[in-house]
């Protein structure tokens, strides 16, 4: 019986140690259907829907976009490609960097503080306000911008409001409805509030059917952009 006990607690603290020796999961690439819903100032909301890409290696968001338009949307480096029927119909500046996207934080766990302390911005003050952990971020070499509060709970990334230089707001995300997939948690309803003209405007994003990490679908994970 003494042997027994012994050769489990051996084994026991064995498979203990090896367990801690094994690398954590490694998140590399992200997918999943989307709704888009837009409120108009005036008549009815504008509507998107689609499949999203992303593979942190190739670094390029692909938007399959099925409605109202097929075609697809590539964020890559410095640009956004509009592609149709095999070729560019549209070419834009990328205002947005792909590591700030919510795609490319999340797979790099990175989400929960918007990856502000690894891209030169320093946390000025944290509070505590209704269950919210408030984080006001500055930027460390930019006097063009404003701050950026981080909100958070329960770990999880709540809201994100961009201000200008006068403490002015420019635009708010609120994260919703969190799911886990493989380790990895997800929101999968994220409004953006913004103000144009005067006037504040709504987006709802949903992604559904969400894959990690999936084997196949190579042409769009690393889609190669029509010259």
């Amino acid at each position: 019986m003494q042997l027994r006990i012994f050769l489990f607690l051996v084994f026991g603290i064995l498979f203990s140690v090896v367990n801690d020796k094994l690398p954590a999961q490694e998140f590399y690439r992200f997918r999943a259907d989307y709704t888009i819903k837009i409120n108009q100032p005036a008549g009815k909301p504008l509507m998107k829907m689609g499949t999203v890409f992303y593979d942190k290696n190739s670094k390029k968001i692909v938007i399959k976009n099925g409605f109202p338009i097929k075609e697809n949307i590539i964020h890559y480096d410095s640009s956004v490609y509009f592609v149709r029927v095999g070729r560019v119909v549209k070419h834009n500046p990328n205002l947005l960097p792909v590591e700030f996207s919510i795609f490319h934080l999340a797979l790099n766990g990175n989400l929960p503080n918007y990856g502000l302390d690894k891209a030169g911005w320093v946390l000025e003050d944290v509070k505590k306000d209704k269950g919210l952990l408030i984080a006001s971020w500055i930027p460390l070499n930019d006097n063009q911008k404003g701050k950026t509060l981080i909100a958070t709970k329960n770990k999880e990334l709540y809201s994100i409001i961009f201000l200008d230089k006068n403490e002015e707001i420019l635009s708010k995300y609120i994260f919703h409805k969190y799911t886990n997939i493989k380790g990895l948690s997800f929101p999968t309803e994220i409004v953006r509030i913004y103000y144009k003209n005067g006037k504040e405007l709504y987006e709802l994003s949903s992604y559904r059917n969400i894959k990690i990490n999936e084997n196949g679908n190579d042409e769009y994970y690393d889609y190669q952009i029509p010259e």
